[in-house]
């Protein structure tokens, strides 16, 4: 993931070949394909939006490159500008109801689609959680079930070395 800071300056540049691409009237492809990079990198501002910052080392000294005020206004910045940009993008949609791959149908199947995805994508994210939890849970199961046939066994034998001693 980039910075935040570059990746709003590619989404705006990329905002605005979109633009020009619907005010030219070009291809639906070549619309579609100025709007997914845009997209990856409203994704990338996104995820920095969304994202818990990193827990520090314990023992590191804490050193921050902006305070919490500039840090705030950033962050509300970039939120401002994505919703611009989205809005903007609704209106293109919106705008252009003579195109038939555009139009309020088009942005509601652009909704549609756009929710099914990122629904998969999360149901993906959290079965591998899962299949991670449980492996995890099961080499600790492993663990500790071969440490106590390991003691069994070892067990076994100081009872039968004290038994054929004993019997001497």
């Amino acid at each position: 993931m980039i910075d935040p800071i570059s990746a709003i300056s590619l989404a705006s540049a990329a905002f605005t070949g979109v633009k020009k691409a619907v005010q030219i009237g070009q291809d639906v492809e070549v619309i579609y394909k100025q709007l997914s990079v845009w997209s990856g990198h409203i994704s990338d501002v996104q995820e920095y939006l969304s994202q818990e910052k990193k827990k520090p080392p314990l023992f590191k000294k804490l050193t921050f490159k902006k305070s919490a005020t500039a840090e705030a206004l950033d962050e509300l910045a970039l939120e401002k500008k994505v919703k611009e940009q989205e809005d903007a993008i609704r209106q293109l949609f919106t705008a252009n109801w003579t195109n038939p791959h555009m139009g309020l149908d088009g942005y509601r199947k652009f909704i549609k689609v756009r929710r099914e995805i990122k629904k998969k994508r999360e149901k993906e994210l959290y079965n591998q959680m899962r299949r991670r939890q449980a492996f995890i849970y099961n080499s600790k199961l492993c663990v500790g079930i071969s440490a106590l046939i390991v003691c069994l066994i070892f067990m076994m034998d100081f009872l039968w070395t004290a038994i054929v001693e004993a019997s001497k």
